[in-house]
């Protein structure tokens, strides 16, 4: 033996020479097989799978990212903080904050001084708000 071996010393993070990879062979020599599939290519999938669903009266097929995304919105329009919150997270994730779907959905890029003043008035009287509500809600009933 020569003195390099001799001072070698095993412990965590050097292994015995005899145990390492010789120079030039790889670590997985079969490599990934053919039909194995990433996570990424798994969820995709499972996404675009198909599934019954009921709207109103009849039943119809749409896939699981679809009824994902109407679920969200239904939660958020009903007043979930959460579900708004990660609704608009996944609007700017997939849209960014491009000025062409702002455009397309009617927004300006910047709010006019009047959405300054309808916003002021309505949180400066909180009953305000709810006294309009119940407005609204009387004179749909036609009373």
């Amino acid at each position: 033996m020569s003195d390099d071996e001799k001072d070698y010393e095993v412990g965590y993070g050097k292994p015995p020479k005899h145990t390492r990879f010789k120079k030039g062979q790889s670590g997985n020599p079969k490599g990934r097989p053919k039909g194995a599939r990433g996570l990424s290519a798994s969820l995709k999938r499972e996404l675009e799978s198909k599934i019954t669903v009921r709207e109103g009266n009849r039943e119809v097929r749409i896939t699981k990212a679809e009824a994902m995304a109407k679920r969200l919105a239904a939660s958020a329009l009903k007043g979930d903080s959460k579900a708004l919150l990660a609704f608009l997270k996944l609007d700017a994730d997939l849209f960014g904050d491009s000025e062409a779907h702002d455009t397309e959905a009617g927004l300006s890029g910047r709010p006019e001084p009047v959405d300054y003043d309808i916003l002021r008035d309505f949180f400066s009287s909180p009953q305000a708000g709810q006294e309009d509500v119940e407005d609204q809600e009387d004179d749909d009933d036609g009373t």
